[in-house]
């Protein structure tokens, strides 16, 4: 358990648990916006798609560390691309010193045949 949880750009307000819901909403946003889901179909894949991203936020509020697990390498790709044009973040904190938070992330969604 973090102390202060690193912050989305925009979500500086609240509770601890506040701004996790509000970053992870932002993330989803932003995901959700970014990623090129016409490419599942270009891939010839169908149906639910679902990649795991892990990555970091590091002691300066940066995105590093960036993997993808997906049922097709462009889809990890694609994943890995839009996680890296996240916006830094106000990196998390324990006992007032900067820290690196491991964040895991699900994108799931549905190929439109």
């Amino acid at each position: 358990v973090i102390e202060n949880v690193p912050v989305f750009p925009g979500c500086e307000g609240g509770s601890n648990a506040t701004k996790k819901a509000c970053m992870s909403d932002k993330i989803s946003k932003f995901v959700n916006r970014k990623f090129n889901t016409e490419l599942a179909g270009e891939l010839g894949l169908s149906g639910r798609q679902r990649i795991n991203v892990i990555f970091k936020i590091d002691k300066t509020g940066n995105i590093t560390g960036i993997r993808a697990r997906a049922p097709h390498p462009g889809l990890e790709k694609e994943a890995k691309r839009v996680i890296g044009l996240l916006p830094k973040m106000k990196p998390g904190k324990q006992r007032g010193k900067a820290v690196t938070v491991p964040y895991s992330l699900p994108i799931i969604f549905q190929v439109q045949d």
